[in-house]
């Protein structure tokens, strides 16, 4: 099927650099993401946790409390919904990217039913210890890791892929990293999340992210092309 689709279509050799290398970093965080479900069900202790526990809590004071739960905040449902739905009235109006703003929704949302069922398949109970903040529902993968990593990162592939200045994707690209590791953190410190859920929730994330991406750049692919042909067209009949 694949192949069949290719045929006749010229793929740049930028977009086919940047393909492999998604399709790579994707089949290696499903690998991370195997060994840590896989020791999560054969019920092997996670010997990281702890030592990032304690590397985490040896920050801990009454402001960085407040930092961390906004950090939380910022990876929620809610803050995650509303920013998407900012997103997506932008590239409809400003942009008229209506395959963008679609993909964006599956991204987001898709990604977090995805994050529900493993959740509910897995059923890890939440830590007990340092609890700073309340949280519902069950612990692997962290429902916020893996959330903020498809919303900002799905942000930071729209910006790459923009007009903007080099400098400025690059700075985008650096805010929207440290967002995502920041909230990460942020559910180990309060206390919701161990370690390995964090991580989990960021392989899942990536995964599902690299995913949406390719499927994106193969429309906007196959849109060009069909655009070329038809532009090339009538220079090809007129030479007939």
């Amino acid at each position: 099927m694949i192949r069949k689709w290719t045929e006749g279509r010229s793929i740049p050799p930028l977009l086919a650099f940047w393909g492999m290398t998604g399709l790579f970093f994707s089949g290696a965080c499903l690998y991370i993401f195997m060994i840590l479900s896989s020791d999560l069900i054969e019920k092997r202790p996670f010997l990281f946790d702890q030592t990032v526990i304690d590397a985490v809590r040896s920050y801990a004071s009454p402001e960085m409390d407040l930092f961390m739960i906004f950090m939380t905040e910022m990876g929620s449902t809610f803050m995650l919904g509303l920013l998407l739905l900012i997103s997506m009235i932008w590239l409809f109006v400003k942009r008229k990217n209506v395959w963008g703003m679609f993909f964006y929704f599956l991204t987001v949302a898709g990604g977090g039913l995805l994050n529900l069922w493993l959740k509910s398949y897995f059923e890890r109970e939440r830590p007990t210890i340092n609890r700073i903040i309340e949280a519902d529902g069950f612990s692997f993968p962290s429902g916020h890791s893996m959330g903020s990593m498809t919303y900002y990162g799905f942000l930071g592939y729209l910006v790459i892929r923009s007009q903007y200045k080099p400098l400025t994707k690059l700075g985008c690209g650096l805010l929207f990293g440290f967002m995502i590791l920041l909230i990460g953190i942020s559910r180990i410190y309060l206390g919701v999340h161990y370690p390995s859920d964090v991580l989990a929730g960021y392989m899942a994330g990536s995964v599902w992210l690299v995913l949406c991406i390719c499927l994106l750049e193969m429309i906007y692919l196959n849109k060009e092309n069909k655009f070329q042909s038809t532009k090339n067209t009538p220079k090809e009949a007129k030479v007939s």
